[in-house]
């Protein structure tokens, strides 16, 4: 009798065994269904999500009436051109150019600098405009737009400056704005921001080049750091 039993509690924990197993397959294989389903979703849908992504870095909120457009540093051959028409079309009537850091100064006279340059895209666009170029407060020029916004708030400051535009290719334009409203808080000083197209990307395509994907993906990680900080971080080198 107590083989019996023995057989018997046996089969009945190898029954409940088999029902737990059975159960837990069932749930894997569910997960693994819904898993699936998300995974078929996004790649039908990747444009489209990508798209969203990009456009969320992009904001243009220039007015007209602006005591200037501020060109930002490192990206002349597309931002100079965007601040110049909307200098045409009367959104301000100045330009000022931030200070490029020069990482090879020694090698200046052969490349030149954003400065340089300038004055050869005005010509080239039959613009009639003479810039301010604004040297940085940091020895060798900016290395980060928290520099940019720390110079332009004393400029504007000692001119008297209300409402500035800074123009920048697009998407840098949120991170931008966002910098510079916080550096510039507490100034009484309205800074909007006008974005700048390439020849390369856009929102709706940026995954598809090498640049694209350089670009948005960074600024997916600057973004954040820029949440939480009014400065250049210490942990991060700028160039």
């Amino acid at each position: 009798m107590l083989t019996g039993a023995l057989l018997r509690a046996v089969s009945s924990r190898l029954h409940c065994i088999r029902a737990d197993a059975g159960s837990i397959v069932k749930k894997l294989l569910l997960i693994c269904a819904l898993f699936a389903l998300v995974i078929t979703g996004a790649i039908s849908q990747h444009a489209f999500l990508l798209t969203r992504y990009a456009q969320f870095f992009t904001v243009n909120t220039g007015t007209r009436g602006a005591d200037a457009l501020v060109v930002l540093a490192g990206g002349i051959l597309t931002r100079l051109p965007r601040a110049i028409e909307l200098y045409q079309q009367g959104y301000a009537p100045r330009l000022i150019l931030t200070e490029q850091r020069q990482n090879y100064p020694a090698l200046r006279h052969v490349c030149g600098d954003e400065w340089q340059i300038a004055p050869s895209i005005i010509e080239v666009l039959h613009a009639i405009a003479t810039p301010v170029y604004l040297p940085s407060l940091k020895p060798g020029g900016v290395t980060s737009t928290f520099d940019e916004a720390y110079d332009l708030r004393e400029y504007c400051t000692k001119n008297h400056f209300k409402h500035l535009i800074i123009v920048t290719d697009a998407h840098h334009t949120r991170r931008a704005l966002y910098a510079f409203q916080k550096v510039f808080n507490g100034t009484g000083i309205c800074v909007e921001a006008m974005g700048a197209a390439n020849n390369f990307f856009n929102e709706s395509n940026w995954w598809q080049s090498d640049m694209g994907i350089g670009c948005y993906l960074l600024e997916g990680i600057k973004y954040p750091v820029y949440l939480f900080s009014s400065r250049n971080v210490s942990f991060i080198k700028n160039y």
